[in-house]
């Protein structure tokens, strides 16, 4: 896996509150929630495998994020833990990621 991975963001509170990026293939979404009871964001990412193939295919959903019926949630990633970039607008830490997906396979 490659040192950064490039990211889409979308929502932006502290941290990008939606992320999408393509690993091996995969598209995967990283969302994290805001909370009415804490009156807050989630410190964690909600992480799910998108269906779709290519760049093309994402683009003729623009409005995939709000429903994910048909994505598989892989479980939740703490943000601290997903590598952001100095920005946190452009990548995140490959090697990060995969340590965490690698981890959810077992």
């Amino acid at each position: 896996m490659n040192d950064r991975i490039p990211i889409t963001y979308g929502e932006f509170y502290d941290f990008p509150r939606q992320i999408r990026f393509q690993v091996g293939g995969e598209w995967f979404f990283l969302r994290s929630f805001f909370g009415a009871e804490k009156e807050d964001y989630a410190d964690s990412y909600d992480v799910f495998i998108l269906p779709f193939r290519s760049e093309e295919e994402v683009k003729s959903h623009p409005n995939y994020w709000m429903e994910l019926s048909s994505s598989v949630h892989l479980g939740q990633i703490p943000i601290h833990e997903v590598g952001l970039d100095e920005t946190r607008r452009r990548s995140i830490d490959g090697e990060a990621f995969g340590k965490w997906l690698s981890s959810r396979k077992k």
